[in-house]
């Protein structure tokens, strides 16, 4: 009734061309406000299957971690529902991500090649990148240019900032694993003199194969990587960033994300 009253008197001052305009204009904005807040009614999740605390498979297979605490608390408080792939691997959960067949990686570091095809949330946590030796056959490391001259490993797909990646693809004799979870076997062998991870990702790996005593994690660490949520710019969830922002904000001033850090990380198996 209210756009026919319109349309009626802008007839009678001859307006009418500029009005419709208007009026469809104005109609698709609210149309697009609706779909937009009903459109996420689920958001389903991809991310690393064994980075303790950040996200993994606990030994009953659920998914769990700080990542997956933070969006199962954002998806209770509003009522969305929440779907988690962990099973996933790596390289075809971001082609997923691209697609906008999932939402959001719960947890990836900040590089500006990906920040052009997704987007971030704030940093939820911190990750270094550390150089894990066996101790029988350790060498000093300053920086990463100690690291020419020596054979290493690293994941693959997975990335550890701009600058260490190029350096590692220009400067570095480096293995990429497809198998994160056993990375250690070849350092323990000996094909290697060194393993490229993160902190948490190779504490929690060290833990699980129990050989704390024999791998040991050299320091001080190469970076010091933000984690951070990384979202499809497909995702029909996209308005909820800043909301999730918001959480992790409070979280943090809180002190539940290091509550909750602590509580995921490994103990050692070596006992």
């Amino acid at each position: 009734m209210y756009f026919q009253r319109v349309f009626l008197y802008a007839i009678r001052l001859g307006v009418m061309p500029m009005l419709v305009l208007t009026c469809i204009v104005l109609s698709a904005i609210i149309n697009h406000a609706h779909t937009a807040s009903d459109a996420c009614k689920q958001i389903v999740v991809g991310g690393a299957a064994g980075w303790e605390p950040i996200s993994y498979l606990g030994s009953n297979g659920h998914a769990q971690g700080i990542s997956i605490d933070i969006l199962r608390r954002y998806t209770q408080e509003n009522s969305i529902s929440l779907k988690v792939h962990l099973e996933v691997p790596w390289n075809r959960s971001i082609q997923m991500l691209e697609a906008g067949e999932i939402d959001v990686m719960a947890g990836a570091y900040y590089t500006a090649e990906r920040a052009m095809t997704f987007i971030y949330s704030l940093p939820y946590a911190s990750d270094d990148v550390m150089v894990f030796q066996h101790v029988d056959r350790q060498f000093s490391v300053h920086s990463i240019d100690s690291l020419i001259g020596h054979s290493g490993a690293r994941p693959q797909g997975g990335s550890y900032g701009d600058f260490i990646d190029r350096f590692a693809s220009d400067r570095l004799d480096m293995i990429y694993s497809p198998t994160g979870n056993r990375i250690f076997d070849i350092l323990m062998n000996g094909r290697v003199d060194y393993v490229l991870l993160g902190r948490y990702d190779g504490m929690a790996n060290v833990a699980i194969d129990g050989i704390d005593q024999q791998v040991i994690a050299i320091e001080p660490p190469l970076a010091v990587n933000e984690v951070q949520f990384m979202f499809s710019r497909s995702s029909p969830c996209l308005r909820h960033i800043a909301r999730i922002n918001d959480l992790i904000t409070e979280l943090n001033d809180s002190g539940q994300l290091s509550e909750w850090v602590a509580f995921h990380l490994p103990k050692s198996n070596s006992n």
